[in-house]
């Protein structure tokens, strides 16, 4: 065995299965000529960030293989490039750390306990929407701090260093399954709609409207949220593909595939568009289970899933 072979069966010594579809993914992405240089020395180095974030970047190129799409990879610039019909397509990928989720909520149950608790949703959005800018810093370029002179300098991005070019569309691929015991619960939110789509819209709970006089239920509907709050008290939004400083972002992936779906257990894709987006990514090509458009209303926008039948 090689050394991610020796590494996988070290790290999952007593599932000799999910070892084994590991290897024989890894095996396939490799003869896909898509790994980077640093592709195995990273993804063996022990570091939970590391390995999830090349297990999710695996899992996408299987996905896109598997539905037929031309893909192909550099050191340099976003995870993937997809060339379809004379267009070339970006996906930049991203798995969250589980960073500032409650400990009781990641913790697997012991043996015979029993347990209750509460979806910690608005910590887990908080992961969505950092991975979200994040990755759309990659694109158009990050205010930093200089080091050595101490002034603020911008970082170019993919877009100022000619990689992305202003008409290819842009993707942001996210994988929550970090933020759960189990993958499912990292990928509907609050509001009963995938959190890829509460990350860049401002959907919030169902709100149910109840007539004072008859006590009947009159509507339920959506509540509107603009941002959540961070332990800081600080405000973050959530309403990016309605804010231009996005427009460079076409569409956002959202699953929370991770080891189940190494052995091939089917996990859900949503693909939320952006309706501000400069290059708008073409619908139906990336082999969602749901695909959710916004459609300009005149003074608002009414979302709606392209993949949900209709009466």
């Amino acid at each position: 065995m090689n050394r991610v072979e020796n590494f996988l069966a070290n790290r999952f010594p007593n599932n000799a299965k999910l070892t084994d579809c590991l290897i024989d993914l890894h095996r396939r992405y490799a003869d896909w000529d898509l790994k980077d240089t640093k592709f195995d020395q990273d993804f063996t180095d022990g570091q939970d960030d590391h390995f999830y974030s090349y297990l999710w970047e695996m899992l996408l190129a299987s996905h896109f293989k598997n539905i037929g799409l031309d893909i192909s990879s550099a050191d340099e610039g976003p995870d993937f490039r997809i060339d379809r019909s004379g267009q070339t397509i970006w996906i930049e990928a991203i798995c969250p750390s589980p960073s500032g989720l409650p400990d009781d909520w990641l913790r697997e149950s012991r043996p015979s306990e029993v347990r209750v608790w509460s979806l910690p949703h608005e910590e887990m959005l908080l992961r969505w929407t950092a991975a979200l800018k994040e990755k759309k810093e990659k694109l158009t370029g990050r205010l930093e701090h200089d080091r050595i002179t101490g002034e603020e300098v911008v970082r170019p991005g993919y877009a100022a260093k000619g990689i992305v070019g202003r008409n290819d569309p842009y993707v942001i691929a996210v994988s929550s399954c970090r933020l759960g015991r189990f993958e499912t619960d990292s990928h509907v939110g609050i509001s009963q709609l995938p959190f890829a789509v509460e990350a860049v819209f401002p959907v919030g709970p169902l709100e149910v409207v109840i007539n004072r006089e008859t006590m009947e239920t009159v509507d339920t509907r959506h509540g509107h949220r603009l941002f959540i709050s961070k332990p800081s008290g600080a405000e973050v939004p959530t309403d990016s593909f309605l804010n231009p400083d996005y427009a460079g972002v076409s569409a956002i992936l959202g699953s929370p595939a991770g080891l189940n779906a190494a052995c091939g257990s089917k996990t859900p894709i949503a693909v939320v568009h952006n309706p501000l987006a400069i290059t708008r990514l073409p619908v139906g090509i990336l082999g969602a289970d749901e695909e959710y458009v916004a459609e300009d209303k005149g003074d608002y926008y009414e979302l709606r899933d392209l993949n949900k039948a209709t009466d």
